[in-house]
């Protein structure tokens, strides 16, 4: 960024105090919504150059030049923005099908990018293949990176009156929501922890109804840079369903990212759970 204002000399006239001030505040912008890499410039390396190669293995969702005598999808060029469209400037965002691989492509942008992910659904339950599944697909995405030393992720799910009347009838027997809800930890432990690498941490929240009758609903994919809506649900559809995947407004993101965090949840805790992925074995 010291690099960006250099550009800028000590503002005499109005117009280039305007300017610098413009840079600044979009400096500041990028600081505090922005994720960082840790890719490195090569010996005698432009940045392009380097930019086109980290793109190449772990993708931006697109790279800004000036100027450009090529055309690729991932450049947008700023002499020419506003005379053409950019893929990258402008991607297109169809409905997407519900299932594992495309939702995990929808969203993968925001989840290989973000150092904390917090999955939201009240009806997710490891130990149903259709969340199971798309699951795996989220945190396969989320874990293809350099390093995974920074990366925080959660889940979040609700136990109802309904699901623990529903678990009582099926076992013939009285269970309380404090079982209910062990029963769906233990299963996402048993079975997302193999999925995790290795100093990835998983935590997992089992919320029930709050104390003036608020129940979990929407679904989202919730991260320090952003928020998005996933309405059906982060489980896959066996009927050739789509769903719209809505990126959350600055206003909606900060009342649902302080929504799901431990100390302003709104919902009663009943229980949770933290694992991780097993330490690399030496060869």
């Amino acid at each position: 960024m010291d690099a960006v204002r250099a550009k800028f000399p000590e503002p005499m006239y109005s117009e280039s105090q305007t300017a610098r001030r413009n840079v600044d505040a979009l400096l500041r912008h990028l600081h505090e919504t922005g994720t960082r890499r840790n890719g490195r410039i090569g010996e005698g390396e432009s940045w392009l150059i380097a930019a086109i190669r980290e793109h190449g293995y772990f993708p931006f969702g697109g790279i800004v030049v000036r100027t450009s005598a090529t055309r690729e999808p991932y450049l947008v060029v700023a002499d020419r923005v506003g005379e053409e469209d950019f893929p990258a400037w402008t991607p297109p965002a169809p409905p997407v099908a519900r299932r594992p691989g495309d939702l995990a492509n929808a969203l993968a942008p925001i989840l290989r990018c973000a150092a904390q992910l917090r999955f939201v659904d009240p009806h997710f339950d490891a130990g149903v293949d259709a969340f199971l599944e798309p699951m795996r697909a989220y945190l396969l995405a989320a874990q293809n990176r350099r390093s995974v030393g920074e990366l925080q992720i959660q889940i979040h799910f609700a136990v109802s009156r309904e699901d623990v009347g529903q678990l009582a009838r099926i076992r013939s027997q009285r269970v309380t929501e404090d079982e209910a809800a062990t029963i769906r930890l233990d299963a996402c432990e048993r079975r997302l922890k193999p999925i995790l690498r290795p100093g990835v941490t998983l935590l997992v929240f089992a919320w029930g109804e709050g104390p003036r009758g608020q129940k979990m609903h929407n679904r989202y994919v919730l991260t320090e840079v952003g928020g998005i809506a996933v309405q059906h649900g982060l489980d896959r559809s066996a009927a050739p369903e789509t769903d719209d995947l809505t990126v959350l407004s600055k206003e909606q993101y900060e009342e649902r990212w302080a929504e799901y965090s431990a100390a302003g949840a709104p919902y009663r805790p009943i229980r949770n759970c933290s694992f991780a992925g097993d330490p690399a074995v030496a060869t």
